[in-house]
C-alpha cells in the first residue's frame, strides 16, 4: 500500500511539473525522422452479424486467440469477417512527423513513400520536406480493447542498409538534413534488420563531419522479438558507438524492453517499469531509456529518473500507434529541456489524448488532458 501511495504521489508531482512547463504555443524546432513508411488500414473484426446493418465486434485480442485455439482443436478453419475503418499513412516517420508538425515544429522526413511518391503521403505531408527512398509497406491494423494485431506486407525498408541509403538518398544529403535538425528520430529496428549498420555508418562516417548536429537522437526499436539475440547485441554496440557522439534516448514498450534486457543477458524479475528501464539501460548502454506501458511509464538516465502512472481511458477510440504518440511527447520534452518526470508525464498525456480522440491531438488538447490527468490521478 505504501508503494502504491508513493507511486501516486510521484505521478502527481510529475504531472504538476509538466503542466508548469508545458506551453500550448506553436513550437519552433526542426526534427528529422527516418527511415520507414507504411500505408495502414485500420480494421475491426466482427464477432457476429446480428442483422444486415448491425454487428457485434470481437473486442478482446484474447477472444480472437480462443477462437483460433478452438478451431485448431476441432481441426476446422477460422473464418472471421472484418470492417475497414479507414486508411492512413503510418510507421515511425509518419506518426512522429504528423504529430509534431501539428504542434508547429518543422519535420524533415526520409522514408519509403513510393517511387513515385504514393498519393497518401503526398496529400498528408505536402507542407513538409520529404525524401522517398523506396516503396512503402502495407499494414492491416486490427483494433481490440486489450491490444492490436498488425498484419504487414513489408516495403523497401526491409532491405535498407548503409550503402542503399547512400544510393537512394546520399550520405551528403543526409548530413545536410542533420545539420538542420534539433532532434533526429529513427525507427523501427524491427522492420529494418540492418539498422545496426546504419547506426554505425551515422556514428563513424557522418556525425564527425557535422558542425551543428542534432542535440538528441530518439531510437524506437519496436517489436524486435523476432530478431536473433546476436543481431540485437550487434545493435547495442552500434547504439553505444553513436551514443558517444550524441545522447541517445531509446524508447520501447514493456514487452520490447523486456526483450532488450533478456537478449543481453539481463533479468526482468519484478513488476516495476523503472527497474525494467534501468536494466535495459545497463544492457543497451545508451544515455537514456524510456519504457512505456498501459499502467505506467518510466524514464532513466545517469542523473535523472521517473516512474509515472498513466490515466486509464475508459472508451479508447484507437490504440494503434499510441506508442508513437508517447514518443512524440518525449521528443517535445527533450527539445524543451524538461526533466524526466515532466517528459514522461508529457508522453503519457499525448498518448492518452490520442487514444481518446483517435487522432493526433493539438497542443491545447494535450493541455486539457494534462488538467484532467492532474485531477484524476
Amino acid at each position: 500500500m505504501a508503494d502504491r501511495e508513493r507511486a501516486k504521489s510521484d505521478t502527481r508531482t510529475a504531472v504538476r511539473s509538466c503542466r508548469e512547463h508545458f506551453s500550448t504555443d506553436p513550437q519552433e524546432h526542426t526534427v528529422l525522422f527516418g527511415f520507414d513508411g507504411i500505408i495502414d488500414t485500420v480494421r475491426e473484426m466482427i464477432s457476429e452479424r446480428e442483422s444486415r446493418d448491425s454487428v457485434s465486434l470481437i473486442r478482446e485480442l484474447d477472444s480472437l486467440g480462443r477462437r483460433i485455439t478452438d478451431s485448431v482443436a476441432s481441426e476446422t478453419s477460422v473464418a472471421i469477417e472484418w470492417m475497414d475503418c479507414g486508411t492512413r499513412t503510418g510507421g515511425h516517420v509518419c506518426h512522429l512527423s504528423r504529430t509534431l508538425g501539428r504542434w508547429g515544429l518543422d519535420p524533415l522526413m526520409v522514408g519509403t513513400f513510393g517511387t513515385p511518391m504514393e498519393s497518401e503521403f503526398e496529400s498528408a505531408f505536402a507542407e513538409y520536406t520529404t525524401h522517398s527512398i523506396g516503396d512503402p509497406g502495407t499494414t492491416d491494423a486490427v483494433e481490440f480493447d486489450d491490444g492490436k494485431l498488425l498484419l504487414t506486407e513489408t516495403g523497401d525498408y526491409r532491405k535498407l542498409d548503409w550503402d542503399l541509403l547512400d544510393k537512394r538518398l546520399g550520405h551528403d544529403r543526409l548530413a545536410t538534413l542533420l545539420e538542420q535538425a534539433d532532434l533526429f528520430g529513427m525507427g523501427y529496428w524491427s522492420m529494418i534488420p540492418d539498422m545496426p549498420g546504419i547506426l554505425s555508418g551515422l556514428a563513424e562516417d557522418v556525425w564527425p563531419t557535422l558542425s551543428d548536429p542534432p542535440a538528441h537522437v530518439v531510437f524506437d526499436p519496436a517489436d524486435i522479438r523476432h530478431l536473433p539475440d546476436s543481431q540485437l547485441v550487434d545493435g547495442f554496440e552500434a547504439l553505444q558507438t553513436l551514443n558517444r557522439q550524441v545522447p541517445v534516448t531509446l524508447s520501447a514498450n514493456r514487452g520490447e524492453t523486456e526483450e532488450l534486457v533478456t537478449s543481453g543477458g539481463g533479468s526482468v524479475a519484478g513488476d516495476s517499469m523503472l527497474d525494467l528501464a534501468t536494466a535495459a539501460r545497463d544492457v543497451v548502454g545508451v544515455d537514456t531509456v524510456v519504457s512505456h506501458g498501459a499502467r505506467a511509464s518510466a524514464m532513466t538516465s545517469s542523473d535523472d529518473q521517473a516512474l509515472v502512472e498513466t490515466l486509464h481511458i475508459e472508451e479508447p477510440e484507437i490504440v494503434t500507434s499510441s506508442g508513437d504518440h508517447f514518443n512524440a511527447g518525449v521528443c517535445l520534452g527533450l527539445l524543451e529541456g524538461f526533466d524526466a518526470e515532466a517528459t514522461t508525464a508529457l508522453g503519457n498525456a499525448v498518448a492518452g489524448a490520442f487514444i481518446r480522440v483517435g487522432r493526433s491531438p493539438t497542443l491545447p488538447e494535450v493541455g486539457t488532458f494534462l488538467g484532467e490527468y492532474a485531477r484524476q490521478i
